[in-house]
């Protein structure tokens, strides 16, 4: 087995490990912390988050991953992205902060103001860690990347759950959210050494944006429109609609959020390596998308069938009216991430306007469902208009760049085809037979095991199963 394929499965096992480790954490917390708050809570923070993740992209440009792309960056590259990306955080925050008192007057909330401004600090502090976050990808360091994240996790979650108990309601979140990135930075300065140079280059920057400028404005665009459905039920539904929709959405992105990390970590820092060898490419990016897809289907069918279970057991029953977005967003989610990793091809091949064409599509079809579910005050029509939106656009996706590949991956085409065909079907036959013989609440979960062994024959049919033999080799060449 060569080094890089070496150093790529390594590296998906320490980052899958890590990042497991990491949502464990923030799924005990969130569970713990859902039934100290109440929906109108976390409805609070949901808006607020929908501005902090907007600008979070707006601050990183794109220029991360294209530094991670360059062959060999120079210190000049590393310092020009530090002075951009500092620049724009404190301009984000800044403007976060003077909108903040209009954004309370539109919710008619007048909290919202400050927790606005305290939480918009965060873009400040990651400024400060970005550059040790990118060496580490471009180093293929995952496992440290992982430990680093994974501490910091723990720290502001035993610390928001003390707050939360001690009646700081809303805030506990907020804090959680600062000191999660505090820690992070505090970490990497420790032991990946501090960062600070002023030194900014035209000309890398330049270069650089090229890549950068098509990634951020589809980012952008991406991020605003998945995250808008926050503010729409805010302001025409309630608050509280905002904190189901934002407890399902962050249930259903456990699965969701592991694939996402490393498509944008392990995956493209490893293929990056490959954009001049392209045999190899296809190779091993045609093993790992099949994989993911085969993951993101099982975690879709258990997800959807199971939601019911899933809010009662961790939320509580205040919570049950989040089933309704959970069983339609793990749907979206598992074509949007399958998207996600298609996307790394027009990265690595420095196709990037590609991305940004695709994305102004797909909002466009987004953008009539938002207007036809707010003229209706219909919450069917909008988050179904989602799901359809994320379906219509993967295939817009895959079509593009089969053709960046030139058609050459049938073969993966027609196993990622049986593996969601397979998975509806599934999802029918467990679905009907639950339902004809009255199969409900806890009883549900004796269906469970024939699932699992049914999909894993399945993949095995598919031989998808295979990749394990690899697994198992690699192990035992390091024993």
């Amino acid at each position: 087995m060569n080094p890089l394929k070496k150093t790529l499965i390594l590296g998906t096992m320490w980052s899958v490990g890590g990042q497991l480790a990491s949502l464990l954490v923030v799924l005990i917390t969130n569970i713990w912390m859902a039934r100290l708050l109440s929906p109108k809570e976390f409805g609070q923070v949901g808006i607020i988050m929908f501005f902090i993740v907007l600008a979070d992209v707006f601050t990183e440009g794109g220029l991360g991953g294209a530094l991670i792309r360059k062959i060999n960056p120079s210190k000049q590259d590393f310092a020009t992205v530090f002075v951009f990306n500092l620049t724009v955080s404190v301009f984000c925050c800044l403007s976060l902060i003077m909108a903040s008192g209009f954004i309370a007057d539109f919710y008619n909330d007048a909290s919202l103001k400050m927790l606005i401004i305290v939480a918009s600090l965060v873009l400040i502090i990651n400024a400060f860690q970005l550059i040790q976050n990118i060496k580490l990808m471009c180093d293929l360091k995952f496992k440290q990347k992982s430990v680093y994240r994974l501490v910091a996790v723990i720290i502001s979650s035993i610390v928001g759950i003390i707050m939360a108990y001690q009646g700081a309601g809303v805030w506990s979140l907020i804090v959680m959210q600062l000191l999660t990135s505090i820690v992070s930075t505090l970490l990497l300065w420790g032991f990946e050494g501090t960062f600070f140079s002023l030194r900014f280059s035209r000309q890398s920057f330049k270069e650089l944006y090229v890549f950068g400028v098509n990634t951020t404005l589809a980012s952008l665009l991406n991020t605003a429109f998945d995250n808008i459905y926050q503010l729409i039920l805010g302001k025409y539904f309630s608050i509280a609609q905002v904190g189901l929709f934002y407890q399902a959405k962050k249930i259903q992105d456990v699965p969701g959020g592991i694939i996402n990390m490393l498509t944008q970590g392990v995956v493209f820092s490893s293929l990056a390596k490959l954009q001049e060898q392209k045999e190899e490419f296809l190779r091993i990016y045609g093993k790992i998308v099949v994989v993911f897809a085969a993951v993101l289907a099982l975690m879709t069918v258990l997800m959807y069938l199971y939601a019911e279970n899933i809010i009662a057991l961790l939320l509580g029953d205040k919570w049950l009216g989040a089933i309704f977005y959970m069983k339609l967003l793990v749907i979206a989610s598992f074509f949007y991430f399958l998207e996600l990793v298609n996307r790394i091809i027009f990265k690595i091949f420095n196709q990037t306007k590609q991305i940004l064409f695709l994305e102004i599509g797909k909002k466009s079809v987004q953008l009539v469902s938002i207007v036809v579910g707010v003229y209706f005050l219909n919450l069917n029509y909008l988050i179904v208009g989602f799901v359809i939106t994320n379906i219509i656009s993967y295939w817009i996706n895959y079509h593009y760049s089969r053709k960046v590949l030139e058609d050459q991956m049938q073969v993966v085409t027609n196993r990622k085809l049986k593996i969601v065909v397979f998975s509806l079907a599934l999802t029918f036959i467990a679905g009907y037979i639950a339902a004809t013989f009255g199969i409900d609440g806890h009883w549900k979960f004796l269906l469970l095991p024939f699932l699992l062994i049914i999909y894993l024959l399945g993949l095995k049919a598919f031989g998808i199963l295979d990749i394990v033999n690899e697994i198992k080799n690699l192990i035992k060449s390091r024993a």
